[in-house]
C-alpha cells in the first residue's frame, strides 16, 4: 500500500513497498491511485509460484552453505568481500525531496533476494520466475520494474530484522555499485537468461526521476498516466480498474 501522513514538521511522508512502487512506476501509474485508496489486488497464481520459488532457493541456499555473521569490522572495510543469506536482508530507501518551496519525505521499504559485496563493488540480485519463460527469448534488457527494483536496494540502508528503524540499519561501504537481475525456470531453478550492469550516471538519473514523479503523482500534483496497453491491461491485478481497456 501508499500511505501519506504529516511529520511534526507539516511536511508529507509518502511510505510504500518497493514492490507498490515499482508497479506504479514501471508497470502503470494508474495503480498509484488504487494503492491509496488501500486497494489490495488479489495474488494470482503467477504471484504464488514465484513466492514458492524463492522460498525453495532460500532453502536449497541453506542445505548447502553456512554463511557467518558478518562483523562490523568486515563490513566497513570494503576490500573484503562479504555475502549475506538469500532473503537475509530488508531495505530502507528514504530521500528527502523538495519541490520549490514544498518539502516531503519518501519512505520504500523492501527485501533483497541476495546481496553481496565483492572485490569492493556492492552488488544486488534479484531472481525471477516466469510463468511465460519464452517471452525472454528475444529480451535483451529488463524491464523498468526490474531495473528499479535492484537500483532501489543498492541505494538503500540494510537491517538483518524487521520491522526496523533507522537506528538499527547500516550502510555496505562500496567503491561501485552493480546489479543482477537472473530470470530462472521455475521447476528447474536454472538461469534462463541473466542481465546484469553497474550502476551509472543514467541509472541514477532514471530512479530520480522515477521517484520525483512516484511523489507528485501520490500527492496529486498531476494524473497518473495510462499506458492504454491492451496487454498490460488484460493481465493487470486491479480488475475493477475503471481505466481497463479491452
Amino acid at each position: 500500500m501508499i500511505k501519506i501522513k504529516q511529520t511534526r514538521d507539516g511536511s508529507p511522508l509518502i511510505t510504500a513497498s518497493v514492490s507498490d512502487f515499482c508497479a506504479s512506476m514501471g508497470y502503470c501509474e494508474v495503480s498509484i491511485t488504487h494503492f491509496l485508496k488501500g486497494i489490495k489486488p488479489p495474488e494470482t497464481q503467477i504471484i504464488i509460484d514465484g513466492t514458492k520459488s524463492h522460498e525453495k532457493e532460500e532453502v536449497l541456499e541453506k542445505e548447502h552453505f553456512t554463511f557467518k555473521p558478518v562483523t562490523i569490522e568486515e563490513l566497513e572495510d570494503f576490500t573484503r568481500d562479504i555475502e549475506f543469506a538469500r532473503e537475509g536482508l530488508y531495505t530502507r530507501f528514504q530521500r528527502e525531496l523538495s519541490f520549490g518551496n514544498e518539502k516531503l519525505s519518501l519512505l520504500l521499504l523492501g527485501r533483497a533476494d541476495k546481496v553481496l559485496r565483492s572485490k569492493g563493488t556492492l552488488i544486488v540480485e534479484d531472481s525471477k520466475y516466469p510463468a511465460n519463460k519464452e517471452k525472454y527469448q528475444d529480451t535483451f534488457e529488463p524491464y523498468d520494474t526490474q531495473k528499479l527494483q535492484t537500483l532501489l536496494y543498492l541505494n538503500s540502508r540494510f537491517s538483518e530484522s524487521f520491522p526496523f528503524s533507522p537506528k538499527v540499519c547500516f550502510d555496505i561501504p562500496c567503491e561501485k555499485k552493480a546489479w543482477i537481475i537472473n530470470i530462472k525456470d521455475k521447476a528447474t531453478m536454472e538461469s534462463l537468461r541473466v542481465f546484469q550492469g553497474v550502476q551509472t550516471e543514467e541509472a541514477e538519473n532514471f530512479l530520480k526521476e522515477k521517484i520525483n514523479r512516484f511523489a507528485l503523482l501520490a500527492l496529486g500534483k498531476f494524473a497518473p498516466f495510462h499506458h492504454c496497453n491492451i496487454k498490460k491491461c488484460k493481465s493487470c491485478r486491479f480488475e475493477e480498474c475503471e481505466n481497463k481497456i479491452s
